[in-house]
């Protein structure tokens, strides 16, 4: 008779849910019927694309770029981008607001070329600029800008920064320093003496608004940057005396980061347009609000406030950052400013994926209990093994009801459960106590655990889970060690607790049977990603996987990484960057034939010591030398000699990260005319 897993269908919508990609996905990910991930893009002129993931890690490895390997989708930026646009359009549209809207990109959430030029790609379509926080930002914005683009400086400056401004504003960009603090004025002043012209300014206000979440302490009175209100009156005096006050148009706050509820977002909207309209009546010559960044990306889908979530849409934010501004300015009688949002993190973060591959799991139910088999059976006549007895009747109980025709029921499942534990208890005290034996005591934990393992195997099934039911899931999940590591790779992972999408990028038309926790290959206890996206709770312990193959890879995506997460990493382990590819080409019409727009090999081991100020020149010699002396010893001969030197020196060039591990084979595509896209 079939039990219930056998007759419980599965279907790649039923994949897309169990992961939540038809919650945070955004369109952008979805899984064809073969069960691989995909990836909905467009091309430079508007084409949609349809990406197949696990074909281009398959064409990847083939040209010898194995994973970890980050991929990235240029098109995502852009559309998000004319999302954001379209959005304030809309909404200034609908209130008839008498300002336009530019969307700032601030640089320093991800400075990586491709990032940058699919921003500066839609320049055409819509109004754009860039900003920087640094020296190296401005030298980067400064030359691939063109004159059309709009460049804030932001940030702490000193003179030579300032200067390069001034320069840049000379030949024709469009530039605007931001005063962060009342020094630079006098900087800019002084600067000012040596140029024809002055770019324009901006003022940064400090808020009483202290908002919510992550980056909480980076707002308020204590914030970082910008300036108080006392500040703000002692800026515009110095700025009349300096006669610099007709260049400043634009006022600034930063509100922070992830702003996941939509309130705290309004809240903030009030107080800086109100000091807007005061400085306007002031006589500043304002003309421009940056309402910063702050709008969140909906990492689990979940649409509420947590902190890796968001309540509201962009709509919805677009709305309000265009009503409240415009509610405040026409009860002031101020003309609508225009509007400029520096969100970094929601144009970014989905074009990116990692793809980790696993190369073994820990499955410490199935081994142990594949011990426990040959304990064998329990001795009737033994009045200490009564508790081991009661476990072997409650495990034959559980089987008996999982292969009976009906569907199996969460209140027999807990009871069983809760008398398992109860007799397992009972045996360890025996053993504390010196009745039972060790091996005694591993018969009554084996069959505990085999309970437990049983009755984890329906737990889809049932209409509804116990959370003790759930726990006890947890506690059965297996490791699955993956080739990456979460500091290098996921930093707001493990500093803050950021939840990332976590999903196999095939065999989705499969149903996972296993659970378990990713481990990384870094030699720290807390290098492992435990915490994942449910699809019936903010969050779960452990996540849905498949059994895995001898022979085959299993390839795991975590998804939207794009935002910070490479500006954050750093030299943890010296595993160095990974492998990079860049997906944004067609070579035919049809989009049948796709070649990467960019391809960037990772770190190799010589790279990452010498970042750490290792000679490499030095550590050969050295090498060298222990080996000289084992020739000499006669611990080795001349040709291991040799050869043990040419090794030394070949690992030196290869990649940090681990090569194909045993019984895992590098697959080039299934077949040769096997497409990595479509186009729509």
């Amino acid at each position: 008779m079939e039990n219930h897993l056998q007759q419980n269908y599965w279907s790649t919508l039923d994949a897309m849910h169990l992961y939540g990609m038809d919650r945070w996905g955004r369109g952008f990910f979805s899984v064809d019927g073969q069960g691989d991930v995909v990836i909905n893009s467009e091309s430079k002129d508007g084409r949609r694309i349809r990406y197949n993931l696990p074909a281009i890690i398959r064409e990847t490895t083939s040209r010898g770029l194995e994973p970890p390997i980050i991929v990235r989708f240029p098109g995502i930026i852009r559309q998000r981008i004319k999302q954001l646009h379209d959005s304030f359009e809309k909404a200034i549209s609908e209130f008839d607001y008498r300002g336009s809207y530019r969307f700032i990109y601030p640089i320093k959430v991800n400075q990586h070329k491709e990032v940058i030029d699919a921003t500066l790609d839609v320049a055409e379509e819509v109004k754009i600029g860039l900003e920087s926080g640094s020296k190296a930002e401005l030298l980067t914005v400064v030359a691939k800008a063109s004159n059309e683009i709009k460049i804030l400086c932001n940030g702490f400056k000193d003179r030579s920064m300032i200067e390069l401004a001034f320069r840049a504003f000379q030949i024709g960009r469009d530039i605007t320093i931001v005063i962060e603090k009342l020094s630079d004025i006098a900087i800019i002043a002084d600067v000012a003496k040596d140029f024809a012209k002055v770019p324009k300014l901006g003022i940064r206000a400090k808020l009483s608004w202290q908002g919510a979440g992550h980056w909480r302490s980076t707002n308020g009175p204590r914030s970082k940057f910008g300036l108080t209100s006392t500040e703000l009156l002692s800026a515009i005096s110095s700025l009349r005396n300096a006669n610099l006050l007709d260049n400043v148009h634009l006022l600034h706050f930063h509100p922070g980061s992830q702003i996941t509820d939509v309130r705290e977002i309004k809240s903030a909207l009030n107080e800086i347009t109100r000091v807007y309209v005061d400085l306007v009546k002031q006589g500043v010559p304002l003309d421009t609000i940056d309402v910063g960044g702050g709008l969140a990306v909906d990492y689990t889908g979940n649409q509420n406030r947590e902190a890796s979530s968001m309540n509201y849409t962009v709509q919805e934010y677009a709305n309000d950052v265009v009503y409240y501004i415009q509610m405040v300015c026409n009860q002031a009688h101020v003309p609508h400013p225009n509007l400029y949002s520096e969100s970094g993190r929601a144009v970014t973060a989905h074009h990116s994926v990692l793809v980790v591959p696993v190369f073994a799991s820990s499955d410490k139910v199935t081994e142990d209990l594949s011990v426990a088999t040959n304990n064998g059976p329990v001795d009737p006549n033994n009045p200490n093994l009564q508790s081991v007895r009661e476990l072997s009747m409650i495990h034959d109980e559980v089987v008996k009801q999982l292969m009976g025709t009906t569907k199996p029921n969460h209140r027999f499942l807990t009871e069983a459960y809760h008398d398992a534990q109860q007799a397992l208890e009972t045996s360890l005290q025996l053993f504390i106590n010196g009745y039972l034996t060790l091996e005694q005591r591993s018969q009554a934990e084996m069959k505990f655990w085999n309970i437990c393992a049983k009755i984890r195997e329906v737990l889809y099934t049932l209409d509804f889970v116990p959370d003790e039911l759930l726990q006890m899931r947890d506690m059965l999940c297996d490791t699955y060690f993956a080739n990456f590591s979460v500091f290098q790779s996921l930093p707001d992972f493990w500093a803050i607790d950021q939840l990332f999408p976590v999903v196999p990028i095939h065999r989705l038309n499969e149903r996972p049977t296993k659970r378990g926790v990713i481990g990384d290959i870094t030699c720290d206890s807390d290098g492992q990603i435990n915490c994942f996206l449910s699809s019936v709770s903010d969050d779960d312990n452990s996540l849905p996987l498949h059994e895995l193959r001898t022979g085959e890879p299993y390839w795991l995506g975590v998804f939207l990484v794009g935002a910070y997460q490479e500006a954050l990493s750093d030299d943890h382990n010296l595993m160095g960057k990974f492998h990079m590819v860049s997906v944004d080409k067609c070579s035919d019409d049809d989009g049948s034939n796709s070649t990467f727009s960019k391809i960037m090999e990772g770190s190799d081991l010589r790279e990452v010591i010498e970042h750490v100020d290792h000679n490499w020149a030095q550590l050969l010699s050295s090498f060298q030398s222990a080996c000289d002396t084992a020739l000499e010893n006669g611990s080795v001969d001349q040709e291991f000699y040799q050869t043990t030197i040419d090794y030394f020196k070949d690992l030196s060039n290869h990649y940090t990260y681990l090569k194909s591990f045993p019984g895992e084979v590098s697959m080039g595509p299934r077949n040769p005319d096997e497409a990595v896209t479509t186009a729509h």
